[in-house]
């Protein structure tokens, strides 16, 4: 399905940045409605958690003075930007989009294997394996309550415009 509509992704850091299909399991990953909450809550936790840390970088620092982590990690990291210390951005959010990589390891527990806070290049995958998933399973999708994910797009719009800065007049422009 993937070869015929071509939509691949690229491995950077190889010789060559070849293309591949995207992944796909035609064996869903069934997460029941409780699970999901108990997901959801901890992930929101993560989320302001990250963004707290992310505040006190640019501005208290007092993670750093207190040695939990060594200045030189933050310094020397490729994506601390020293201009944006002092910078309070719109609503205090410095990730507006948080992809966290989840894993069971048991029935009832769950490792965050990381947390990608830039691009979220593997929304379009999922986005991608649901609507194949609908195709080749229709009646699937018609028997079992499975959460919607097409709203993905209006939703990630609504959280941009959320944060944007005070006084922007309009609707932001979203590329």
């Amino acid at each position: 399905v993937f070869r015929k509509t071509g939509i691949t992704f690229a491995v950077y850091g190889e010789q060559e940045a070849s293309e591949r299909l995207i992944p796909f399991d035609i064996v869903p990953r069934i997460i029941s409605g409780n699970e999901w909450r108990r997901l959801t809550q901890g992930i929101e936790q993560r989320v302001q958690a990250l963004n707290a840390f992310l505040d006190d970088i640019y501005h208290r620092q007092e993670i750093l003075r207190a040695g939990r982590v060594p200045r030189d990690l933050i310094a020397k990291n490729e994506a601390f930007l020293p201009e944006m210390i002092g910078v309070r951005p719109p609503a205090g959010v410095y990730t507006h989009i948080i992809g966290v990589d989840i894993v069971r390891i048991s029935e009832d527990e769950f490792y965050v294997l990381e947390d990608n806070a830039r691009t979220p290049s593997g929304v379009s995958y999922m986005l991608e394996n649901r609507e194949t998933m609908m195709q080749l399973f229709p009646e699937l999708f018609q028997k079992i309550k499975v959460r919607p994910v097409e709203n993905y797009p209006q939703l990630l719009r609504q959280s941009l415009a959320a944060v944007r800065p005070q006084g922007t007049k309009g609707a932001p422009t979203i590329a």
